[in-house]
């Protein structure tokens, strides 16, 4: 108690002294305010001084309570502020200091600034600076000490220093004390505070501070640290100004910090004194912004100097800023270098036909030769070879003048003639690297930041949306004859017996037709090159294959590529069929042991035979190994046309087992009786591959896309998580080749500008008899080549250039869309002729995008031949180190519109094959080809029941290259012919889905196959939906960019879903029509229930859905549009079904759903119909490319699986929209009659009420559509024995 009570006595009494001389200070200023007289003075030197010990001797809490008395810090600021005598400013200046004290921050600081102490400093120093007073250095020093220790507690610190004039009074007072480092540390923290500012930095790097700094720097040495690191940070500060950047550099400051950097580097073992050299990295990467500060930096040998420490740095995770800072310096002084192409246009261009009403984008860019071929009154390009040297140069003779141009807008821009859009005010922007999600954007401006399209700009979009387009009654009278549902008499329902084509989870092996076997026991490249040569003939193993010349009875084995053995006995060359064969056999035969997958559905009791005229596989397990027999291999009889060429024949002899059954085929061993995939067909894909009209030459078929690959069955991909430091170490390869040019290879080996200008005239898409014979090449390892070999010539295809950089590293280039010379995303070419179990680098080096999800978690597709071959014939997701980042390849200014300065991106990812001599594809997302949606249609034509089903495939229009359009119409069949049911039937509401306007979205095509599946299959829920709705599908909007592998455009180098505002007959011939499909609708009083335009994005996961809401619209008020009707629950109805998707999909996020209406979305479907064609639910749907973040897939890869599921689901789900309320189903539709006694064709009615829906099983669904099918089989049959 003793103890307590006297330090309480002695704190009051320490107070009441402190009080004291306070109180005395404030009397001695209170007798006269205007001019201290000299006994004052002495009295104020000695009242200071007494109140300055007591401070100093003081401890923290006496320090705070002399704080906490406004009344002391007010009297001793009001000293400052009247007398001009040094020692009473030393005293005062003192005790502030002592009462501040030397930690940082504190709450004292903020006190004595808050109550204006700055200010009245920095007043004092500007009449020191001026001359009216006169202080000692001392007493400067003092005062720099107390504005180094509460100078950063004041926002405006810098800005009041140099109001004040006290900047030069500062940098003096460094350049006299720059030997003396004790006097030195609080004027460089003062300084330091001052170049916080740019203003002020500018300033004093005009008054010569960059060399005072350098200067300091010298003397610091490794002595003394904390002054070293104060001078780095403040030529930190001031070479953020260009000027003093250029300063640095011009004294040949590089060097000298680079030499700096290095000693560091090696003294600093221990990593103690990182923010020294982290200081003098982020000089080096300001000075680097300026194309003189890179060139001194590459003349210096900075990057090489850079790249050794970075490596030495790159192994400890403390280091991690450093070598990413320098990581960045690197970067910037990379050589800018053009891509190794003639032209920035695709290597194929397409003629156009003229149109009075549209003008093609591709004709106002610099370097496309239409107008060249205008003008000489030619109907084509001309030959190839020569419009390559013509556009070559003309390039850059046309970039200077876009360059001039670009400089007279801006100086328009400037005076105020010409207004700035929203995208030209925002410039560049940044290089985002930590962010999957750039702008919050519909898939349709994916590439808006690269596009040069002049509607896309604001400003050059009215204030108000342009009036809709005005079809006359006449004009939209023609598509009477897409609606045969409602303008003719269905036609009697014919039973017949289909064959089943079943598929089960194995699908590829035990559902395809038989042709794949025969392929599977094949002989290699290198054996048929060995036939070759014995026979005096040329074989090569790139182009197409033709096998001419009379019948041979030589004869190959085909080689174990795992044993080197031989297996089976071939006959090459005009072998005949077994069936032509004595005794039916084919000679030669051998065994081998097929490892194909079991030919039964996991999860499954039933087991069923088909009875279809189709071969049977079966498996007999015999001591526990499974021992097949494959039957002769044939398309058309046992022959198989190859590719190209003249249609020669490759015939494939029938092989036995060891157990001399003989092998048939079967379908699935189980099945479900309501809904079935069919088994793909190879064979009729490729007499349809043969109707198709390309741009492009090709050489061949592609593997997947004729054997109908898809993704892994069962298989969930999991996104990879990227290892720490994968896009460092890419980028510091890139580097290092930088660096040591001399050990690139730099080999061209694919290259398709050279196949077109080598070809000239003669490179056309015409093709006769496409195959592939991949299952010839495998095994074959080309060693002289010493490379991969590369093709894209192939339908879907994209690959322009690649380029061995090393041995086993490849930079590849895409092309540009056709007429176009941007959109380099989608790609798919196939690579061969490597080795097993060696990583190999693949860097695609003209991305666009600033971002990608190859950063998070996606990666690319690769399907092998020989695998396939084996058993596991589908897509999975390969590659390791996948990451995606800016390069020094810069775009050409005709690419970004007249912007310069601009580089490419690079994804990169590396592979490891599994096989040597394998045949490999890899692409950007799961390829669905045009080919194949024709193929798909021929087989839905023979699949579906059509006394359930009224289906329809009709061609809409022909596309530029050629192609025809389907339209499909599903609805079910009327209850009966009578005039009721037919109404019933044409009362329906119409749902009208879209797809693949964008090429390289090919999982919109999957999501659409899985739409039509479910709407063909005889699910009870399936014939509900039909009896429901009726559906009119466009699967595919853009076959000529699909074909031919664009990724956005047309023939026309267009965005069609930028044309749907006033779509060109002529030049846009599919949105047009379909556009013309829903006008006709509109007139007929059929305005569709739904519209759902199928799409992909690249930069989100997930499927969600973009929808259109008035009060999200970019014009103010948006309701004077058809969609709002004033009604709350009809105007906010779009919402509803993008809710029960989220309810029912486990691959669909809500809260990733947009409705936004923006300006440069005017002229997309979405919007245009929505706002022209009155569809309140007007959808775009987004399916991610990468994979889902949420639900029952989070952190999967999607698949195709997933993708065909949308699509059945998207169909359940509208079901449910019908109940719900607002969905105008029943304005639409009268009420179903469940106790409705019409039948179809004299069978039973299949009508469901809706609300018994979720009341029923599946199973007694079954069981009813089964029980009333066969019902109206039997009566059907009945009634035709009568007659």
């Amino acid at each position: 108690m003793s103890g307590s009570s006297s330090s309480e006595m002695s704190d009051k009494l320490e107070r009441n002294r402190l009080g004291y001389w306070i109180n005395h200070i404030s009397k001695l200023l209170n007798r006269n305010l205007k001019k201290v007289s000299v006994d004052d003075l002495q009295q104020l030197k000695h009242s200071t001084s007494k109140l300055f010990q007591l401070v100093q001797q003081g401890d923290k809490t006496v320090k705070d309570n002399f704080t906490k008395q406004h009344t002391a810090v007010d009297t001793l600021i009001a000293v400052l502020q009247i007398v001009t005598c040094d020692q009473i400013v030393s005293n005062v200046i003192n005790i502030f200091i002592e009462v501040v004290g030397k930690t940082q921050p504190n709450k004292r600081a903020s006190v004595l600034v808050n109550h204006g102490l700055t200010t009245v400093v920095f007043q004092i120093m500007k009449l020191a600076h001026t001359g009216d007073i006169s202080l000692p250095d001392d007493v400067l020093l003092s005062i720099h000490t107390l504005l180094s220790r509460v100078g950063h507690k004041d926002r405006k610190f810098a800005v009041k220093a140099r109001l004040h004039q006290s900047l030069m009074l500062t940098l003096n007072m460094v350049k006299s004390n720059s030997h003396n480092f004790r006097n030195l540390q609080p004027l460089l923290s003062v300084l330091k505070m001052y170049t916080n500012n740019s203003v002020n930095a500018s300033y004093l790097g005009k008054h010569n501070s960059i060399n005072i700094m350098f200067k300091i720097v010298s003397a610091c040495g490794r002595r003394h640290t904390v002054d070293l690191k104060l001078a780095l940070e403040n030529l930190n500060n001031m070479t953020k100004s260009k000027s003093n950047s250029a300063r640095l550099i011009g004294m040949g400051g590089v060097p000298q910090l680079l030499a700096l950097h290095a000693d560091w580097q090696a003294m600093d073992v221990k990593h103690r004194f990182i923010l020294i050299r982290k200081s003098v990295l982020n000089i080096l990467k300001n000075i680097t912004n300026l194309k003189s500060g890179q060139k001194a930096l590459q003349e210096a040998g900075g990057i090489q100097i850079l790249y050794e420490n970075a490596l030495e740095a790159s192994d400890c995770r403390d280091m991690e800023s450093m070598v990413l800072l320098a990581t960045v310096i690197m970067r910037k002084c990379f050589p800018r270098n053009k891509l190794p192409i003639p032209s920035t246009l695709n290597p194929v261009l397409f003629p156009l036909p003229q149109s009075p009403s549209h003008t093609p984008e591709c004709y106002f860019l610099p370097n496309f030769p239409a107008n060249q071929a205008q003008a000489s009154g030619l109907q084509s390009f001309g030959p190839f070879a020569s419009r390559f040297s013509q556009t070559a140069s003309l390039e850059n003779f046309i970039s200077d003048k876009v360059g001039r141009v670009c400089e007279a807008f801006k100086s328009l821009m400037q005076s105020g003639n010409v207004p700035v859009s929203e995208s030209q005010s925002r410039g560049n922007g940044t290089d985002s690297e930590h962010s999957s999600l750039d702008d919050d954007d519909d898939i349709d401006s994916d590439d808006e930041r690269f596009r040069t399209d002049q509607d896309e700009q604001f400003d050059d979009m009215p204030d108000c949306p342009e009036p809709a387009e005005k079809r006359t009654p006449d004009d939209l009278r023609m598509y009477e004859t897409f609606f045969p549902e409602l303008h003719e008499e269905p036609m009697p329902p014919v039973i017949q017996d289909r064959p089943m084509i079943r598929r089960s989870v194995s699908g590829f092996l035990t559902s395809r037709p038989s042709e794949f076997y025969g392929m599977k026991h094949t002989a290699s490249d290198a054996t048929l090159y060995d036939l070759h040569r014995r026979n005096g003939r040329e074989f090569s193993p790139v182009c197409d294959l033709e096998l001419k010349g009379k019948p041979d009875e030589k004869s190959v084995s085909a080689i174990n590529l795992k044993t080197g053995s031989s297996v089976i006995s071939l006959d090459l060359i005009g072998v005949r069929s077994a069936q032509h064969q004595p005794g039916g056999q084919s000679g030669g035969a051998s065994t081998r042991r097929s490892h194909l997958p079991p030919a039964t559905r996991p999860g499954k009791q039933r087991r069923r035979q088909s009875q279809s005229s189709q071969q049977v596989v079966r498996d007999s397990k015999r001591n526990g190994n499974t021992s097949r027999r494959l039957s002769s291999t044939r398309l058309d009889e046992g022959s198989v046309l190859t590719e190209g060429g003249n249609g020669s024949i490759v015939t494939f002899p029938a092989i036995e087992f060891e157990d001399g059954d003989q092998m048939t085929s079967q379908a699935s061993d189980d099945f479900d009786d309501d809904f079935f995939e069919f088994g793909h067909d190879a064979q009729l894909f490729c007499q349809t591959a043969a109707d198709t009209h390309s741009v492009h030459r090709f050489q061949k078929l592609a593997f997947p896309d004729l054997y109908g690959a898809k993704g892994a069955a069962k298989l969930t991909e999991f996104l990879v998580s990227r290892k720490f430091g994968v896009q460092r170490a890419k980028i510091f390869q890139d580097i290092d080749r930088m660096i040591h040019l001399d050990q690139l290879r730099d080999k061209v080996v694919y290259d398709l500008d050279f196949v077109v200008s080598d070809a000239g005239d003669k490179y056309t898409g015409a093709k006769s008899n496409l195959l592939n014979r991949d299952e010839l090449r495998v095994g074959y390892v080309d060693a002289q080549a010493d490379c991969l070999k590369f093709n894209a010539q192939f339908e879907c295809g994209n690959l322009r250039k690649a380029i061995q950089v090393r041995r086993f590293e490849y930079d590849l280039i895409l092309s540009p869309d056709i007429n176009s010379n941007h959109h380099h995303q989608w790609f798919y070419f196939e690579v061969s002729n490597m080795v097993a179990d060696q990583p190999y680098r693949f860097n695609i080096v003209n991305c666009e995008k600033l971002n990608s999800q190859f950063n998070y978690g996606m990666q690319p597709l690769m399907l092998s031949v020989m695998d396939s071959i084996e058993g596991s014939p589908c897509w999975v997701r390969s590659g390791t180190d996948v990451c995606y980042y800016k390069n020094h390849f810069m775009r050409n200014p005709n690419t970004t519109g007249g912007v310069k300065g601009k580089s490419y991106y690079t994804a990169t990812f590396t592979i490891t094959f599994k096989h040597s001599g394998d045949v490999c594809y890899i692409s950007y997302h799961y390829p669905y080809s045009y080919t194949a949606l024709k193929t798909h249609l021929k087989q839905w034509e023979k699949m579906y029941d059509p006394n359930l089903i009224y289906y329809r495939n009709q061609d809409l229009c022909t596309t530029l290259g050629g192609n025809s359009v389907p339209l499909l119409t599903i609805t079910a069949q009327p209850r009966g012919s009578d005039k009721e049911s037919l109404e019933e039937m044409r009362s329906r509401p119409y749902i009208f889905l879209s797809a693949r306007v964008h090429p390289g979205e090919s999982n919109a095509s999957w999501i659409m196959k899985g739409t039509i599946d479910f709407l063909l299959s005889r699910k009870p829920q399936a014939q509900l939906v039909r009896e429901m709705y009726i559906f009119k599908i466009v699967p595919m909007l853009n076959p000529d960019g699909v074909l031919n592998g664009n990724h956005r455009s047309s023939l026309v180098g267009e965005d069609l879903n930028r044309r749907w505002g006033k779509p060109c007959r002529i030049l846009h011939p599919t949105i047009y029509h379909t556009k013309g499909l829903l006008l006709y609708l509109n007139m007929v009083n059929k305005t569709p229930m739904v519209f759902c335009d199928y799409h992909g994005h690249s930069r989100r996961k997930n499927i969600f859905m973009y929808g259109c809401a008035p009060s999200q619209s970019w014009i103010q008020n948006d309701v004077h549009n058809p969609c709002c009707t004033g009604n709350k629950f009809n105007d906010l109805s779009f919402k509803i079904l993008p809710r029960l998707l989220n309810s029912t999909c486990p691959s669909f996020s809500l809260k990733n759903c947009n409705y936004v209406v923006e300006k440069a979305k005017e002229n997309t479907a979405r919007v245009v119909v929505w706002r022209q064609l009155n569809v309140v639910r007007s959808y775009t749907m987004e399916s991610s490319y990468c994979g889902c973040d949420e639900g029952k897939y989070k952190d999967a890869h999607i698949n195709t699986d997933m993708l065909e599921e949308m699509g059945h689901l998207f169909c359940e789900t509208l079901i449910k929209l019908a109940r719900q309320k607002g969905s105008s189903y029943d304005q639409q539709m009268p009420s179903l009659d469940v106790d409705s006694t019409a039948t179809t064709s004299g069978g039973a009615s299949s009508e469901i009420e809706l609300d018994d829906v979720e009341e029923i099983s599946s199973l007694s669904l079954r069981t009813e559509m089964r029980r009333r099918r066969s019902l109206m089989m039997r009566r059907t049959t009945n009634d035709n024995t009568e007659t």
